[in-house]
């Protein structure tokens, strides 16, 4: 009797798929994570926009009156909603007393992206739509639309490939 030498088939299929593991899981890795970063600056931009676009679609006659400047209840002394989101080509966020600028770093990361993050992405970030271009001022209204964005508005999210957020004249919000 000769002893046959080989692999075996469940030998074979294990081998398989351990490989087919490693692939999928150390590959990317080795390749980058610009998409993967640029997916998620889009996921965080578009929830934001949702979150503020549902703050300004709730807040009532009183909060909009008191919206200029330096915006405070006057019976708690906090501070009101603001309707903005500004968008740079380096970073996006919540502005600075409702304002147009952007702090340097946010108290909460959903609130937009800080200088140091945008330091160290490789992500920029492009407004197409506005009835002024130059403008990167989003504000919504009380029906939750963008002033700004009669026709609609387009942000791109640019990485490795470019990803896309539409915000439709009617207010819808989404991705591309």
């Amino acid at each position: 009797m000769h002893k046959k030498s080989g692999f075996t088939l469940i030998e074979l299929v294990i081998v398989i798929i351990l490989l087919g593991i490693l692939a999928a899981t150390a590959l990317p890795k080795f390749i980058g994570n610009n998409s993967f970063e640029a997916q998620t600056y889009r996921d965080q931009l578009l929830q934001l926009l949702k979150t503020v676009q549902q703050q300004a679609m709730s807040c009532d006659l009183d909060c909009r009156a008191s919206l200029a400047g330096n915006p405070r209840d006057p019976l708690t002394g906090n501070a009101y909603a603001c309707n903005r989101v500004v968008i740079t080509t380096e970073r996006f966020g919540i502005p600075t007393n409702c304002g147009t600028s952007l702090p340097t770093s946010f108290s909460a990361n959903q609130l937009g992206m800080s200088v140091t993050e945008a330091n160290s992405a490789n992500v920029s970030f492009s407004v197409s739509g506005t009835v002024n271009i130059s403008t990167t001022t989003l504000e919504f209204d009380s029906w939750g639309i963008v002033s700004n964005c009669t026709s609609g508005c387009n942000i791109s999210i640019i990485g490795d490939q470019p990803l896309t957020i539409r915000i439709e004249p009617q207010g819808y919000i989404h991705e591309l």
